[in-house]
């Protein structure tokens, strides 16, 4: 939320002022304006880029577009890279490639915009057209001791998510991208032998060429090339390194299986000013990607939950995991963490398996054909009211699960069967349970919410502890959202979404008194109603996720829309509940 000073509600913490670039559109901002240049390049920049929607941002950047198109000479290049390189930081790879794009058609088409606009292709998943922009890139930059070395790197990672992304296919690219990532990488990494970036992914291609059975031909000895590596790193040890230097040297002890190495450099990669959730995604990408490490066996796979675990508790990082990745981080050993974290080591992770834990009281809502309708999880009934006891129940949407024919909901509650995908065993399908009925209900157009009584429910589950209170509107206050996302059956995403703003106490100003909401960062996908939106201190709960959109009404009096996720707070349907049963009004 952004509050002006003389808007800011008293006992409440809030952000700085800032204006974000979500605020950025031609209805505020006149491209033939004087200031537009200095403020729209700002803003598209730093803090401001972090925090935005799709759609806004796109908007934002049209109009910047726009002003620049009618200016006399040529886009300033100092302004273009560093809107490039934050678009870039920040992961808005649509945007950045349409910036790109129409930077390269307004003429300002050096190295640089066609490098980046070849590193967002790669990370839409756009390889083949990546791979016709670098080739011509890498032709035209040769003589560029910059970006040539760049551009070749960018051609060897289109050619290595070729090979990986054939999956051990022998037809077509897959097996021949392989040696083409080797050489590209090597060719950089032989001229130039502080390219370390290049040279550890040919030792980590060498290493998963072995492992796969696949020769490359005129290739150089990976274990030599590692210790090489590790040298040259080794000799600054005591320097302020780069982030990506760290990490560089945590993958060379994974070449030469020295496991504490590995650990020890990679607790510096973590504790780097420099490293941020883009770095630590990518690393984690390598690691499963190309390295084959797996957290639930085998050495070096406690590395995975430790970056997992960083991963999470970065701003906008975010993971999907599979029951058996979920039960590995829960069995990971405590003191890999201890060793590479130092004195964090343990609280991180025992708030990791504390989220862990909570994640298996979360089920996916099956229709009786088996696919995904919604989320739901366990909270126990004394929570919500004593009459209750300490039995558990299941807490969704109302228009996932509603026996009131108004509601429109997916399922009635005969049709629903209850499925803790956590629990799952490997090789097995998760334990499934059915509904015997509805204990409370609210209307859609109300709390949207419905707890249903399960014939059954799992052992040795602890239901999802719930808030009495609403999270202080700190800048980078964070909630977690715990569903099925696009109903997937095999795993779960657990998202980091910043706070935007909350209508409840002590000073909010709701549209309707009995029912308050939040609000949290970026629309999740269909399948994640009734999902649980977790306080990430105590993992919980605070609110039931019922919706997201572009178009999402701003909260306590405030005109206009953002992009948002919304949620129902816990307290509002605790209430509900007690006033449901003390009342005598009847379930539907």
């Amino acid at each position: 939320m952004t509050t002006s000073a003389s808007l800011r509600p008293q006992g409440r913490r809030v952000e700085a002022a800032r204006v974000p670039l979500c605020e950025l559109h031609p209805g505020r901002l006149n491209p033939s304006g004087a200031n537009f240049h200095h403020s729209a390049g700002r803003y598209l920049c730093a803090r401001a880029a972090r925090s935005l929607e799709a759609e806004r941002l796109d908007e934002a950047a049209e109009v910047l577009i726009t002003h620049l198109r009618h200016q006399a000479d040529l886009p300033a290049g100092v302004l273009v890279k560093r809107i490039l390189g934050e678009l870039r930081k920040w992961r808005h790879f649509g945007t950045m490639q349409k910036f790109a794009d129409a930077m390269i058609r307004l003429g300002c088409d050096s190295h640089l915009v066609y490098r980046q606009y070849g590193q967002a292709l790669i990370d839409r998943g756009e390889l083949i057209p990546a791979l016709d922009l670098l080739k011509r890139l890498e032709e035209r930059a040769r003589d560029d001791r910059d970006e040539y070395p760049e551009a070749c790197g960018l051609l060897g990672r289109v050619y290595k998510q070729i090979f990986i992304e054939a999956r051990g296919s022998r037809l077509g690219m897959g097996e021949s991208a392989l040696g083409q990532a080797v050489a590209w990488y090597h060719r950089i990494y032989e001229s130039d032998a502080n390219r370390v970036w290049h040279g550890v992914n040919v030792v980590a291609l060498l290493r998963r060429a072995e492992r796969d059975g696949i020769r490359v031909p005129d290739a150089p000895d990976p274990g030599h090339l590692a210790a090489r590596i590790r040298d040259h790193i080794g000799r600054r040890w005591a320097e302020e390194l780069p982030a990506w230097d760290y990490a560089i040297a945590a993958e060379v002890c994974l070449a030469l299986e020295d496991w504490r190495g590995a650990e020890r450099w990679l607790g510096k990669y973590l504790g780097a000013q420099d490293v941020d959730a883009f770095a630590i995604a990518g690393t984690l990408r390598q690691f499963t990607e190309v390295w084959n490490l797996r957290i639930d066996g085998g050495p070096g796979g406690g590395l995975l939950a430790v970056l997992r675990a960083e991963l999470l508790r970065r701003e906008d990082g975010r993971i999907s995991l599979t029951p058996d990745q979920v039960q590995g981080m829960q069995g990971a050993d405590p003191s890999t963490f201890e060793r590479v974290l130092g004195d964090t080591g343990s609280s991180t992770y025992k708030w990791m398996c504390l989220g862990m834990e909570r994640a298996r009281a979360v089920a996916m809502i099956r229709a009786p054909d088996g696919r995904g309708r919604g989320t739901g999880f366990l909270l126990r009934g004394s929570d919500l009211h004593q009459s209750l006891g300490d039995g558990n129940f299941l807490l969704t949407n109302a228009h996932v699960v509603s026996d009131d024919p108004w509601d429109r909901s997916e399922l009635n509650s005969d049709e629903a069967v209850v499925s803790f995908e956590a629990l799952a065993e490997p090789g097995c399908s998760a334990p499934r349970y059915g509904v015997t009925g509805v204990a409370w209900s609210s209307p859609a157009k109300d709390l949207d919410a419905t707890l249903l009584r399960l014939e059954e429910t799992p052992r040795g589950v602890e239901p999802c502890p719930i808030s009495k209170a609403m999270p202080f509107l700190d800048e980078g206050q964070r909630v977690y959202v715990i569903g099925h996302p696009l109903g997937g059956e095999l795993s779960f995403s657990l998202e980091d979404n910043r706070l935007m703003d909350h209508d409840g106490p002590p000073a909010g100003r709701p549209d309707r008194p009995e029912r308050r909401l939040l609000h949290y960062r970026a629309p999740t996908e269909r399948g994640s109603s009734g999902s649980p939106v977790f306080a990430g201190q105590g993992w919980r709960v605070v609110g039931l996720h019922r919706a997201g959109g572009q178009s999402v009404r701003k909260l306590n009096g405030q005109s206009g829309t953002y992009a948002a996720n919304e949620g129902v707070w816990i307290q509002s349907i605790r209430d509900d509940v007690a006033k449901s049963i003390e009342t005598g009004r009847d379930a539907p």
